[in-house]
């Protein structure tokens, strides 16, 4: 019973410990340890013993004087919320180091953090580039929000401003050259940031550059690698980027041609704004000026790929390309006709420039025309590929003009110096040179002759320094076409009032008369060269109009009609390619602008001359202001008539008849 008895006091000093039962004791050693490791702590209180206190700062050299202070409210409104600390923070325990390893993100976001340990950003991290940003840099650090969120640092808005910290800081652009500029500065001049402030989807950094799989542009993983940019783009714009994979320029990146144009060679990288906007690469008046250029008028490239040579020069001399260097936006540039995205090469029985789809590509803005319109030769350099017969009209156009223009300068020339000492001839009213009526008709023909060569050649050199006033004044291309028409009817309208005149009036008829070549005409300019050049001393003596008078005013004639047919088919190109085929149209196209030059010229070197500065009118006849002239001047310039006048005048006739 001893034996028992002691047996049972032993077990029962074998339970308790001092008087204190030992479950007991094991109880209390867990919860001090418990107590004392944080890695073994059920929330986050022993983290904020420490972290919730708002000065507490890093005292060691890791970024000394930085605060390590964590606010319990944010971490716990992040997506974090309900999450250990050391879920994150796996290193962290009792009197743990200051400088704790990177987040284990990985425990959650393997796949992701995957992606960017290979990234241009991860591998430099890797490398030990204190410049690139690891995930709390862009998602935050304890207060990391969802997407979804305005607040959050990756929501699409802020995604811009985000990627800028870095992207847009002057010295990290100096120390990390990866661009020469601030992205965010072309960004937000772009539709796309235009689309994404105003809450519609508009494409931010990562939509095109992927949020964590970023890639240099030369890397072919990288979705801005040139092969790659069509998909990129395609993920909003699908149905563009099925033309654009059917295209001669899809083809040829596909097939690894990186010197094909992709996306962002036309649209832009970072600036992309819409084809409405005058500053877009794509606005219908940089479309043929720049964008197409870039490649097309490249030395290299069109050696390189065999291309045409001259689209730009010869696009430039059409009407078309007159038009656009004026600013028009509504004539036809590189896209018009051969499409924006779909574009292929004219054997290509799809390609809008296919022989068999011209009346169609042409009939978009020449209604009934496209057939004749598929007829003509199109970007062909003057003596190069074109019609045998604009060549010929051309070059016959040149030799009249230098014929004409340089026969009239030399036999000025030599009116200059025989007159040149002579004194003026004096002013008077005694006859009547011009009436009324026909002083009216000078007039409108003199107003609307300037006003059509003023605004022709303003077509023709849009660009040049004379023709600025134009500019200044809002004129371009539009205006200055509806100006040139109107003056166009004017002249016609005062050409038809003239035929009418010469038919219907008495005096009319009598000018008329008096204005048809005659033999002695021929004469007379013969003895006016043997005058000229010394071999006699008297000049021929004229009659009412002298042989000058007749050429210029023939020449006039001649000139009208010319002007006349030719403006009016051009004016009227849709009707007019109903009847002739384009080569016509491209013909009566030279021939209006050398017939220009020539009338031009002719008013210039031939008219001005005589009325202007001739030294016997210098500074100015004002015969064409008063229609009068004096005894002395008609003496000199028409005697013969003046002596017509005399004798009328001795049988008792008006002498103004």
């Amino acid at each position: 019973m001893r034996a028992t008895a002691a047996n049972s006091i032993r077990c029962k000093r074998n339970q308790w410990l001092g008087g204190i039962p030992l479950p007991f004791i094991g109880i209390l050693i867990l919860l001090s340890l418990l107590r004392l490791s944080p890695a073994l702590a059920t929330d986050n209180e022993v983290c904020m013993d420490c972290h919730a206190d708002t000065e507490l700062v890093r005292e060691t050299e890791y970024k000394e004087g930085t605060t390590v202070f964590v606010d319990p409210e944010l971490v716990e409104a992040s997506v974090h919320e309900g999450m250990d600390c050391i879920e994150c923070h796996a290193d962290a325990d009792d009197g743990h180091a200051e400088q704790l390893s990177a987040p284990a993100c990985a425990d959650c976001h393997d796949d992701t953090v995957e992606e960017y340990a290979a990234s241009l950003h991860g591998m430099a991290l890797a490398n030990g580039v204190a410049d690139a940003p690891n995930c709390a840099d862009c998602h935050g650090g304890h207060s990391i929000l969802s997407a979804d969120d305005p607040s959050s640092p990756i929501h699409l808005q802020k995604i811009p401003y985000t990627c800028a910290t870095c992207h847009a800081d002057t010295d990290f652009i100096e120390r990390r050259p990866v661009s020469f500029g601030s992205p965010l500065a072309g960004y937000q001049l772009s539709e796309h940031f235009r689309a994404l402030m105003s809450g519609q989807h508009g494409a931010t950094c990562t939509d095109c550059h992927s949020a964590h799989a970023l890639y240099k542009a030369s890397d072919p993983r990288s979705a801005i690698y040139d092969r790659n940019i069509p998909n990129t783009c395609g993920q909003c714009h699908d149905e563009i980027r099925e033309v654009y994979d059917k295209s001669i320029h899809g083809k040829a990146l596909a097939f690894g041609n990186t010197d094909a144009p992709d996306c962002v060679d036309c649209h832009g990288e970072h600036e992309i704004r819409g084809p409405n906007d005058p500053q877009s690469n794509v606005y219908p008046t940089h479309i043929s000026k720049t964008t197409c250029v870039w490649c097309h008028e490249s030395e290299r490239i069109v050696k390189r790929y065999g291309l045409a040579a001259e689209r730009l020069n010869t696009y430039a001399d059409s009407y078309h390309g007159l038009a656009d260097r004026s600013g028009s936006t509504t004539v036809a540039n590189c896209a018009s006709c051969h499409g924006i995205h779909d574009i292929r090469p004219s054997n290509d029985p799809e390609s809008s420039t296919h022989a068999s789809n011209l009346p169609n590509t042409c009939g978009q803005c020449h209604p009934g025309a496209g057939e004749n319109f598929a007829l003509g030769q199109i970007h062909v350099a003057p003596g190069n590929g074109e019609h045998p017969v604009i060549d010929f009209v051309r070059q016959l156009y040149i030799l009249l003009i230098i014929a004409t223009v340089g026969g009239m300068a030399v036999h000025n020339g030599f009116d200059f110096f025989r007159n040149f000492k002579k004194g003026r001839l004096a002013y008077g009213d005694d006859y009547l040179r011009f009436s009324a009526t026909e002083r009216f008709q000078h007039a409108v023909m003199a107003l609307s002759f300037i006003t059509l060569a003023y605004t022709g050649f303003a077509l023709k050199f849009p660009n040049e320094w004379w023709f600025a006033p134009l500019s200044w004044a809002g004129a371009e291309e539009t205006t200055r076409r509806l100006i040139h028409r109107i003056a166009a009817v004017a002249m016609v309208g005062i050409c038809l009032f003239h035929i009418v005149y010469l038919i219907s009036t008495a005096r009319g008829r009598g000018q008329l008369k008096a204005m048809l070549p005659r033999l002695q005409d021929v004469r007379d300019f013969k003895q006016m060269v043997r005058y000229y050049l010394g071999a006699s001393h008297q000049s021929p003596a004229f009659a009412r109009f002298s042989y000058a008078e007749k050429v210029e005013y023939w020449a006039l004639v001649w000139g009208s009609v010319v002007m006349t047919v030719t403006g009016f088919a051009l004016w009227f190109d849709n009707i007019s390619l109903q009847f002739m085929p384009k080569w016509m149209l491209d013909a009566a196209t030279v021939v209006h602008y050398y017939e220009a030059w020539l009338a031009t010229l002719a008013i210039i070197i031939w008219h001005f001359y005589f009325v202007i500065f001739n030294p016997r009118v210098y500074p100015m006849s004002l015969v064409w202001l008063t229609g009068r002239m004096s005894e002395e001047e008609m003496a000199h310039e028409h005697p013969l008539e003046l002596d017509q006048i005399k004798q009328r005048e001795a049988a008792g006739e008006n002498r103004d008849s």
